[in-house]
């Protein structure tokens, strides 16, 4: 996922989000409850702005799971570096980041250029991979300007 409308750092100088940022994440969230969307674990950016989507997402998905810092997922980080963690894993996961890295993850993990997809990658945007044996590819994607 790509966190929600960040405000400016002259306003803000960690970025957090904008109240509009909030309110988008918040239909989204409500949007993926109506399919029954939950995680059993959530991984944020060190930045401020990928934390309080995290947050939000949470919240509505999945209250009672704590959003978790990753290291290695934030804007230029290189997704490389963590695909064999995530082909590991074995449970549904947010993971709240930025451009280009959630872009460039996708585009690793399924083969596939993610920017040639009909994906916005707007703020806000949530794109589900799914995994088949050791195949990944992409399920669904929701943006704010779709709800």
């Amino acid at each position: 996922m790509r966190h929600g409308e960040a405000l400016s750092p002259q306003v803000d100088p960690e970025r957090g989000l904008t109240d509009n940022g909030k309110l988008k994440i918040k239909q989204v969230a409500a949007h993926l409850q109506k399919s029954n969307v939950s995680f059993e674990q959530v991984f944020h950016s060190k930045k401020k702005r990928a934390r309080e989507t995290a947050e939000i997402m949470l919240e509505t998905l999945s209250p009672d799971i704590i959003p978790q810092l990753h290291q290695d997922i934030n804007p230029n980080d290189d997704p490389a570096v963590i695909l064999s963690e995530i082909n590991g894993w074995d449970k549904d996961t947010l993971i709240a980041s930025h451009l280009p890295f959630v872009p460039n993850l996708i585009t690793q993990l399924t083969g596939q250029d993610a920017y040639l997809t009909a994906i916005t990658f707007e703020t806000g945007t949530v794109v589900c991979l799914e995994k088949e044996a050791t195949t990944w590819h992409i399920a669904w994607s929701v943006s704010p300007s779709e709800l």
